[in-house]
């Protein structure tokens, strides 16, 4: 008796297939970090490949380490170098980044184009080539976050140009130097999503290819379908009146006689902590009943099994979130399985 995950693989495959046909096969690049945005690295990343994904991007070397065997190009974000494969890059952030690596160390150069986050400013960037040339590092790529996709000022095109400027620097850089030209990408998501002309080599997707649209749907009418179900199964069962009280402090108040069941997941499993008289509902509408505990739920429902949510937009309105919150906090112990 265990809650567990499903992940539905006919709604993944509708996805990536609505990407890849909007916006070419060779474009589609596929984020999974964080334990693929919750959903799980290694269930992913073979769906990914039979996708037809090549280039995948995840948070750090032990991720990477996972899927290695998958993929012709694996973009680690994050943390130190480890001699991990050829198809390993590695994103840079800072001129001090580039002086700590071996020789022939593949790498992507991060660079800041106005979200003030990670990356290297304009003004370093002939350094880093420099760098890069003098270390004799491989430069597989350059990259940015345009962090205005979602945004529907003109900020989004600013940071675009911005750019597209500094690419064709680097490209001329590159031409100088008789160097393999790396491939370029800034665009996520919401950005792609809302642009009417591609120019770089890739697209890094991510929340919409588990089936949700962080853009505003103004800017996008493409239905994407949610990959992710969490479903509990029932402890026990109580037969209780009308007023009695459930939960920590009594929190949830039985308005009619009703029985009620106790299910296996909780707070400690990754959800966050909803108290049942605030509104929230299991999937299919079944109320949820008093404080929910470290690692239980009280529902109003008999089911020796039960959906609490398909969807996890309804619990991110309810705790004034995104659904990549609700998804990255779940339990990577919660087991997780494919739905054919």
């Amino acid at each position: 008796m265990m809650a567990y995950i499903l992940i539905d693989k006919k709604a993944f495959f509708f996805n990536i297939s609505l990407l890849q046909t909007k916006f070419s096969k060779q474009k589609v690049g596929l984020v999974i970090k964080d334990n693929a945005y919750g959903h799980g690295l290694e269930i992913i990343a073979n769906l990914a490949k039979e996708a037809g994904i090549t280039s995948v991007f995840v948070k750090n070397a032990e991720e990477a380490q996972k899927i290695a065997h998958l993929f012709s190009q694996i973009t680690i974000f994050y943390g130190d170098y480890a001699p991990l494969g050829e198809n390993i890059n590695f994103v840079m952030h800072s001129l001090e980044q580039l002086a700590t690596l071996p020789k022939n160390t593949n790498i992507e150069l991060k660079i800041n184009i106005g979200m003030n986050r990670n990356g290297l400013c304009e003004s370093e960037v002939i350094e880093a080539l420099n760098l890069i040339k003098k270390h004799s590092l491989n430069l597989k790529g350059v990259m940015a976050h345009n962090g205005f996709g979602d945004d529907l000022g003109s900020e989004f095109y600013t940071q675009k140009q911005r750019f597209n400027k500094i690419q064709a620097e680097i490209q001329e850089w590159v031409h100088m130097h008789h160097l393999p030209m790396p491939r370029f990408h800034a665009l996520s998501s919401s950005g792609a999503l809302r642009s009417t002309e591609i120019q770089g080599d890739l697209i890094r997707f991510g929340i919409v290819a588990y089936g949700y649209l962080s853009t505003s749907p103004l800017l996008s009418d493409m239905d994407f379908k949610p990959v992710l179900s969490l479903y509990a199964r029932k402890i026990c069962s109580k037969a209780l009146k009308k007023g009695d009280r459930v939960g920590y402090g009594g929190q949830g108040v039985l308005e009619y006689n009703s029985t009620i069941s106790s299910y296996d997941v909780g707070y400690g499993d990754g959800l966050f902590r909803c108290i049942g008289n605030e509104g929230l509902c299991a999937a299919n509408g079944e109320k949820i009943i008093g404080r929910m505990s470290m690692d239980t739920l009280s529902i109003l429902s008999t089911q020796d099994e039960i959906c609490i949510f398909n969807d996890v937009r309804e619990w991110a309105k309810a705790f004034k979130t995104i659904p990549y919150v609700i998804l990255t906090h779940l339990n990577k112990d919660i087991p997780r399985r494919v739905k054919p």
